[in-house]
C-alpha cells in the first residue's frame, strides 16, 4: 500500500502516477527473489520535486522511486514465505 501524507508540497500530483506504477513495478518484483512484496505500507511523508518540469517526468521519477521501495523492503528484514 503506497499511502501520501504529505502536506504543502508542491508539483506532488505530477509525479504521483509515476510513483505509483513504480510502486506496482517494485512490489510485483519484490528484491529476494522476485516474488510479490504483500502486507507492506509505505508512508510518503515529505517530498521534494523539481522546480522544472523536465526533470518531474516518469524516466526521471520512476528508477529512484523503484530503488528506494527496495531498499525500504530490505530494511523491513523481509522472510520467505
Amino acid at each position: 500500500m503506497l499511502v501520501n501524507l504529505t502536506n504543502g508540497v508542491q508539483n506532488i500530483n505530477e509525479v504521483k502516477d509515476s510513483m505509483s506504477s513504480a510502486f506496482q513495478w517494485s512490489s510485483k518484483q519484490g528484491v529476494l527473489c522476485e516474488e510479490s512484496m504483500r502486507g507492506m505500507r509505505f508512508n510518503i511523508v515529505d517530498c521534494e520535486v523539481h522546480a522544472d518540469a523536465i526533470h518531474r517526468g516518469a524516466g526521471q521519477i520512476m528508477p529512484p522511486s523503484r530503488r528506494l521501495f527496495y531498499a525500504l523492503e530490505l530494511l523491513s528484514q523481509p522472510t520467505l514465505a
